[in-house]
Order: structure tokens, then sequence, then C-alpha cells
């Protein structure tokens, strides 16, 4: 789950494990429906193009199951626009990652980095 939150920042997936038939669902989306294109999203989507920066990091384990929670900043041109608190479960049953439950909020007011 590390790697999946760093290639957020960074726009890199090669370090994260997704299983071939990996789904996500975001606030009861599906925004992805597989390994490759999970991966491939985080590498070159627009919409993780506007991430600046992850931060504020929290993860508990539980058997396969990862919960996260983190904030990241976003906006255009180097300056933030928007801050999002982000809550996402992750099935790890093999070490590789086979679904994401991701719950994101705008965040409203001063938001300090």
């Amino acid at each position: 789950m590390r790697q999946y939150i760093d290639a957020l920042a960074s726009h890199d997936a090669k370090a994260v494990k997704f299983a071939p038939g990996a789904r996500r669902v975001e606030n009861g989306i599906t925004t992805g429906r597989s390994g490759p294109g999970l991966s491939k999203g985080l590498d070159s989507a627009f919409y993780y193009r506007a991430i600046q920066a992850v931060r504020d990091v929290e993860l508990t384990e539980s058997g396969e199951t990862v919960h996260a929670k983190f904030l990241i900043d976003a906006g255009l041109l180097g300056r933030r626009v928007v801050t999002v608190a982000v809550e996402e479960t992750f099935l790890v049953p093999d070490g590789t990652i086979h679904h994401i439950q991701a719950k994101l909020r705008l965040r409203f007011g001063r938001t300090p980095r």
C-alpha cells in the first residue's frame, strides 16, 4: 500500500503490485477494472497528474485488509488548489492489491502543509 500511496504523487506505478483483476471503487463508482489499467492510470491519468503531494499518511492492518487515511494536495501549474481527505481500504490476500474501496472528501478552509 505504501508503494501505491507513493505512486499517487510520483506518477510512477512500477513498484505497485496489483492483481490482474484488481478493482477500485471510489465513492461508489468503479474507477479501475484491472491491475494493468490501475497501473496505467497512476502513471498517466490527468486526474492523478494534478496530485502535488500526499501527506499525513496513517496505515492500519488487519489480516488481509489495510486501511489508509491521508491527505492529497492537488492543483495546477505548481499552485495548490484543493486538499482532499482520502480513506482507502485495500484487500491484499497474497501480497498484491485485489480491491480498493476509496472515499474522498474535499477539505475546505486552511489546510496547512
